[in-house]
């Protein structure tokens, strides 16, 4: 059977009823969106594959105060941030952080708007290139709307750091940016 067969209301019935087949139909419905909230919080695949099955753990394990009436992506979003960064609370005591001094953006370059517009999967990169910090802190007040005040509690920072954070997110993914297109421009030469 095909999940697009049954509605959300009618996947997330059955998987109350422990029933495995639609526990399998709405792990297949929402797999490629779950997947695509994971990988902006993670730095690879086999990461997000992680933080994704144990969100569908966590969906499978609490569908009995989820409210019917609510939208389930909505909630399902929720669970797999909050599991993005549980993963990143859990795994941050085994990496070294280092505070980066990024370079001023060079004045005297003008900001080229013609340049060409990337990919889905060159944006992903882009954000895997990030810091941990800084992709957590973008995703979650770029994406997600949260606040600096919020993100701070969530990240356990204060919201001074949360906003400088996003800032030099901003100005690495410009730089980045900038980077991967002299890059392709040098390899079309």
């Amino acid at each position: 059977m095909d999940h697009k067969q049954y509605n959300d209301l009618q996947l997330i019935r059955g998987c109350r009823k422990n029933k495995r087949h639609f526990q399998e139909l709405l792990y297949r419905k929402f797999f490629a969106f779950g997947m695509s909230v994971c990988l902006r919080y993670t730095t690879n695949r086999e990461d997000a594959l992680e933080v994704l099955h144990d969100g569908f753990i966590k969906v499978y394990n609490n569908l009995h105060v989820y409210d019917d009436a609510m939208p389930f992506k909505s909630w399902f979003r929720k669970i797999l941030v909050n599991t993005a960064l549980d993963q990143y609370r859990r795994d941050r005591k085994y990496k070294l952080n280092i505070q980066l001094d990024l370079p001023e953006e060079n004045a005297t370059e003008p900001y080229q708007q013609d340049l060409p517009a990337l990919g889905a999967d060159e944006i992903l990169e882009l954000f895997r290139q990030l810091p941990d910090m800084f992709r957590m802190t973008y995703n979650l007040y770029e994406v997600e709307g949260y606040k600096h005040d919020e993100i701070a509690g969530m990240l356990d920072i204060s919201p001074g750091t949360s906003r400088s954070n996003l800032s030099r997110a901003k100005k690495m993914l410009r730089q980045l940016y900038i980077e991967s297109e002299r890059k392709a421009g040098n390899e079309a030469i």
